[in-house]
């Protein structure tokens, strides 16, 4: 007898635990499975890509710019004055990590979720040097010896932001544990801003600008009113950028339940934001007023930026009421 109250108690215990450990499972497996509204954040760390910003448009030559003359009708009206040149360059920037954080509102049909989030990011961009390539025209190319060796061709971006605005579908894969690894494809609206800026500085007489054209520094008054006038001059673009295209992600990432309404897990994503291209009115030409050699055509350039897109990783948390 004693032996088969042991028994029946063995099997009891043994029971229990079963059941106790089906009970665990199917409440987990309910929360990976299950239906209705859920809220999810993370927040995390962004790594842009390598930013590109590619600068064209039309110049017109320092010899023929009426404003660096003292008698505006002694510049020069020939051919090449009139025809111009093609201005064109590439700048090449480096992000650094920057913060990244989202909220969402989505609704679970099973490991099926459908959801709608929200983005923001915010990335310290450094300034870059000027890259000369195929893409540079006449006016870059034919003027490295003329910039200054202290402050040579520079581009800079600032308080750069982004903010997407995404649909996205997800797919869980059940396990029958707390871990459910998850993926998904997101896309809609994605914004960029921030402030881009760049200039050019000429040598000055003493670094040596009129030696550049065959004249002297010992004897500046041989050169042409031009060169002197042109000599330690500044052209500088300082421009807004804010625009809003279509843009998609990738995401991928597990959640640990902590129980059938609280899970926390982490998230990676892939964003690829649209290209962009802006035609921004020159600040200062020639450290004058931002107009072409006539005096009046305002100087406008073109700035086709691209590689926007990041990847980030951060921690989330999901409830469900």
């Amino acid at each position: 007898m004693r032996d088969s109250g042991s028994s029946r108690r063995r099997i009891f215990a043994a029971g229990t635990f079963l059941a106790t450990a089906l009970l665990a499972g199917a409440s987990t497996l309910s929360a990976q499975g299950s239906r209705g509204l859920y809220l999810s954040t993370d927040v995390g760390f962004a790594q842009g890509a390598g930013t590109e910003a590619a600068l064209s448009g039309p110049n017109s030559p320092t010899r023929c710019d009426r404003l660096l003359y003292p008698n505006l009708a002694d510049a020069p009206r020939d051919a090449g004055c009139l025809a111009g040149t093609e201005l064109g360059g590439l700048y090449s920037f480096n992000p650094e990590m920057g913060l990244v954080g989202s909220f969402a509102v989505g609704y679970a049909l099973g490991p099926l979720s459908i959801e709608v989030e929200a983005l923001q990011r915010h990335q310290v961009i450094h300034n870059t040097l000027l890259t000369l390539g195929t893409q540079a025209g006449a006016a870059i190319t034919g003027k490295e010896t003329e910039w200054s060796a202290e402050r040579p061709p520079w581009g800079d971006i600032s308080e750069f932001r982004g903010r997407q605005f995404f649909a996205n579908l997800t797919w869980s894969v059940p396990t029958g544990g707390r871990l459910t690894p998850y993926l998904g494809v997101g896309g809609g609206l994605s914004q960029v801003a921030y402030r881009h800026y760049l200039g050019f500085a000429r040598k000055s007489i003493a670094e040596g600008y009129l030696e550049v054209f065959g004249g002297t520094r010992a004897d500046p008054g041989a050169s042409p009113d031009w060169q002197r006038a042109a000599a330690g001059t500044v052209s500088e673009l300082a421009t807004d950028v804010s625009e809003i295209g279509l843009g998609f992600q990738l995401l991928a990432g597990v959640d640990y339940a902590l129980s059938d309404q609280v899970s926390i897990g982490l998230k990676g994503r892939w964003v690829q934001t649209p290209d962009l291209s802006v035609d921004a009115q020159w600040t200062t030409i020639r450290s004058h007023v931002p107009v072409h050699a006539d005096g009046v055509t305002p100087f406008i350039s073109t700035l086709d930026f691209s590689r926007l897109g990041y990847w980030a990783v951060g921690a989330s948390m999901k409830y469900r009421p």
